[in-house]
């Protein structure tokens, strides 16, 4: 299914045929660097397609049943996570193998019901169950669970704060909360269907509430794009807004929406997706139309638009996707790919790609693994080395073989060893050392690639977003010109000023 076959769709929707036994789409992923792999869950289990949706196969059978949520490592698109309701399992081969690497204790802790990965070192993983939050270094798993208000709640979704590294949103049965550090501390932001008072939150022991595994009152979490501080939550009584950051909401109100259950909101260029109980509208200032042509689905859990203007929704019925285009982006899409592509090109002409970032990166950090190697040849060399001991005789002798008798101080003579520990060639002591300074090497080395690639796609989608929006407030686009100074500096800061350096050279 080509992106100029999609465009010409007339605004229809389309059904994408998956065989699976279960009609009923949980939750969707596209990767963002391969527009053809789309992964789709149901309860039966998980499918992923290489070609738009012509074809599905199944992914981790007999393994991974009932799936909530899919999450694709944007730092590393080969690692994908399942969160599912017989624990949490993960790919590093793009859904051919799987492991599970979590369990809960118990029922309600092993259904896994979202995901969300912090990039900042360390990298790390947090994940949402219907018991309660946990996390873990990504580079090795080892569990803790989330203490306080979050304890035992039923998590819907977990969101990352768009300018905090280390922030996050939870959108949980017990309400909206916020941290700035990784969860070490939450402040609830909105309880909705609790009466209790928002300044009360810390005040009971969590221990004495019963967990709430009853569907929740709030499903969703949305940033404006535009402004950071305008959050959009989805709630089963309609869309409410904040406009400063969570401290105070309202109801959004819109003509046209003729459903107030709402599960999940996309924001893109000014306009807002909604997926409800009975479908899926579009909506722009104050109005929303449905988007009713060939939908013979009702309730509509998750949305998802890929970079040719299509739109995928995760409904009771199956799959379905259609084109959101405007008439002038629907001509561009139609175009083909060289058009996108020549304007990357310009965009980004003699600007590094991205291996050759990451090079320059390793190479100031020192963290390169012809290091290692290194370490080992020396090791090994220094088994031929012999351990050297020089000694000389200062014995005092007297001789009385003569008549006259006489008496003399050595040294008499010079005496020097050499000695090998035939051991050390096949297994050397400084070898432990040597792995135990590897293993950190390369723990090392990951974080900064992490790092490094992050900051690079988040300046480059900067860079279209800029581009791309004429209409753009003059305080919106200095906000998203000085976060492109600051993502450059950041990438500078990791690899010796060498961006700053082949952007003059571009001049």
């Amino acid at each position: 299914m080509a992106l100029t076959e999609i465009a010409c769709a007339q605004n229809s929707w389309r059904r994408l045929e998956i065989k699976s036994a279960a009609s009923d789409i949980r939750a969707i992923a596209l990767d963002s660097n391969n527009p053809g792999i789309i992964y789709a869950a149901t309860e039966e289990g998980l499918y992923k397609t290489l070609d738009r949706g012509k074809s599905w196969e199944s992914s981790g059978a007999g393994l991974i049943k009932e799936v909530n949520f899919i999450y694709i490592d944007r730092s590393s698109p080969d690692v994908i996570y399942a969160a599912a309701k017989n624990g949490l399992f993960r790919s590093q081969d793009s859904g051919m193998n799987w492991q599970r690497i979590f369990l809960g204790k118990d029922a309600l802790e092993r259904d896994v019901t979202s995901i969300e990965l912090i990039f900042a070192p360390p990298k790390s993983i947090f994940i949402g169950t219907k018991s309660g939050m946990f996390f873990s270094p990504i580079n090795r798993i080892i569990w803790q669970k989330i203490s306080g208000k979050l304890t035992d709640a039923n998590i819907s979704f977990i969101v990352p704060a768009p300018d905090n590294p280390e922030g996050l949103f939870v959108v949980s049965g017990k309400g909206l909360f916020k941290s700035d550090n990784r969860l070490s501390s939450h402040e609830r932001l909105y309880s909705g269907f609790n009466p209790e008072p928002e300044d009360a939150a810390n005040d009971i022991d969590s221990s004495e509430e019963e967990p709430y595994t009853e569907e929740s009152f709030l499903k969703h979490l949305a940033f404006d794009p535009d402004n950071s501080d305008k959050l959009y939550l989805s709630s089963r009584e309609g869309l409410l807004l904040s406009q400063d950051a969570g401290k105070s909401w309202q109801k959004r109100i819109f003509s046209g929406l003729l459903d107030e259950k709402i599960n999940y909101a996309l924001i893109v260029r000014g306009r807002m997706f909604l997926a409800v109980q009975n479908g899926v509208f579009d909506c722009e200032d104050d109005s929303c139309k449905q988007l009713y042509q060939g939908a013979d689905f009702k309730n509509c859990g998750q949305l998802a638009l890929d970079s040719g203007g299509n739109l995928y929704s995760a409904c009771d019925q199956g799959l379905y996707v259609i084109s959101v285009n405007e008439n002038k982006e629907a001509k561009r899409v139609e175009s083909g790919p060289e058009l996108r592509n020549n304007t990357n090109i310009v965009l980004f002409s003699g600007e590094p790609g991205i291996r050759e970032i990451q090079q320059k990166a390793i190479r100031y950090a020192e963290v390169y693994p012809e290091k290692i190697s290194d370490w080992r040849k020396q090791a090994r060399l220094k088994a031929f080395l012999p351990e050297l001991d020089l000694s000389y005789d200062k014995t005092v002798f007297t001789s009385t073989s003569f008549p006259q008798g006489r008496g003399f101080v050595g040294p008499l003579d010079w005496g020097i060893s050499l000695s090998w520990d035939l051991g050390d060639l096949v297994f050397s002591t400084e070898q432990t050392s040597i792995d135990v300074r590897s293993r950190l090497m390369v723990q090392l080395r990951d974080d900064i690639l992490d790092e490094v690639t992050r900051l690079y796609f988040e300046r480059r989608r900067l860079q279209i977003e800029l581009a791309s929006q004429d209409s753009l407030s003059p305080k919106a686009r200095s906000e998203k010109e000085l976060r492109l100074e600051e993502l450059t500096a950041s990438i500078d800061g990791l690899t010796g000023g060498y961006l700053s350096e082949r952007l003059e050279d571009k001049k």
